[in-house]
């Protein structure tokens, strides 16, 4: 009759593996060794150092047990029945019909089923045939392989977990960075629409000056005629009647002014008055409004408002270009 270790040799175990299986659960049976390989079936091959430290460890303890049955004609560690024995062959689990040599195979038997009803059979376990070996093989290699599938699927479920998390987590921070870019944008957009707010007010402050100055020189130029128009009619009354051409009046123009006086205006500063000769040339103008402006000459221009013209730094004078006896340029 074979015994379990050439049972497992011959189902294909390697010879340091089954020798561990049977010492790990004290040689209580070919079932027990061959679920101790199927549980331990993906561990890495154990050396001969590894084996021997086992065997040197339990086989004190194995020894004993095997002399102690040899001399009392107890079961050996194989489950092997001797003919001396009593009457029961093995034991039988009531729950589930299983038959065992021993009473450790029934031990771990009972703990992985927890079945708890067993009894003395006198059925004797008879050895396996070769078919017998083969389709246990069969099991154990499908019992293995269903095994690894269920690890594949529980490292693959684990991977579409940590997939999905980090996704929603790509997700969370994608919305994020476009809600703060959102917000930049926003904040941009306001300063813009706050800044074109402020160049339309100072240029509608502008145009509102511009036309107060056009309607106060209008009202200059009107009561300057009126002025005109009062003094002729008062010499033409003075002179006496003879037939002499009378001589017309002279006119009050520029040259009866003396001094120029100018409203400066830049969009980033209020308005400067200042009053200046009438033979002032206009690069002594651009060097005033330069020292107050803070800007070199040359990176800035003066224009007039009306009419509309651009004055170039130079030897004109205020009188030549029409800026007396006032008027209004602006800083571009």
């Amino acid at each position: 009759m074979p015994s379990d270790r050439e049972t497992l040799l011959d189902m294909g175990f390697s010879s340091a593996k089954v020798t561990i299986a049977l010492h790990k659960t004290s040689n209580s049976g070919l079932q027990p060794a061959m679920d101790w390989l199927f549980a331990h079936a993906e561990d890495p091959e154990p050396t001969e150092e590894e084996v021997a430290k086992i065997v040197s460890n339990q086989g004190s303890t194995l020894g004993g047990s095997t002399g102690d049955a040899a001399n009392t004609g107890e079961p050996s560690d194989e489950g092997e029945i001797s003919a001396e024995q009593a009457t029961a062959q093995s034991l039988k689990c009531d729950d589930c019909g299983k038959i065992f040599r021993d009473s450790n195979g029934a031990q771990l038997h009972a703990m992985r089923s927890q079945h708890q009803n067993f009894s003395e059979s006198t059925d004797i376990i008879k050895p396996l045939t070769a078919e017998e070996k083969a389709a246990k093989l069969v099991e154990l290699q499908a019992r293995l392989t269903q095994r690894r599938e269920e690890k594949r699927k529980q490292e693959e479920e684990e991977r579409k977990k940590q997939e999905k998390v980090r996704r929603v987590t790509g997700k969370e921070m994608t919305q994020l960075k476009e809600k703060i870019k959102e917000q930049e944008m926003q904040k941009a957009l306001e300063a813009k629409k706050k800044e074109k707010e402020e160049e339309k007010r100072a240029r509608e402050k502008i145009k509102a000056q511009i036309e107060a100055d056009k309607k106060e020189r209008a009202r200059k130029r009107c009561s300057l005629q009126a002025e005109e128009r009062k003094h002729g009619v008062s010499n033409q009354q003075s002179l006496p009647t003879s037939p002499t051409v009378a001589t017309p009046a002279p006119s009050v123009g520029a040259a009866t002014y003396t001094q120029s006086r100018l409203q400066i205006r830049d969009p980033t500063l209020p308005p400067i008055t200042q009053s200046f000769p009438i033979a002032t040339p206009l690069s002594e103008v651009y060097s005033f409004v330069s020292s107050k402006i803070n800007k070199p000459v040359g990176t800035f221009k003066l224009a007039m408002t009306f009419p509309r013209k651009l004055l170039e730094s130079g030897p004109e004078t205020l009188e030549s270009v029409g800026l007396v006896p006032s008027g209004v340029l602006v800083v571009q």
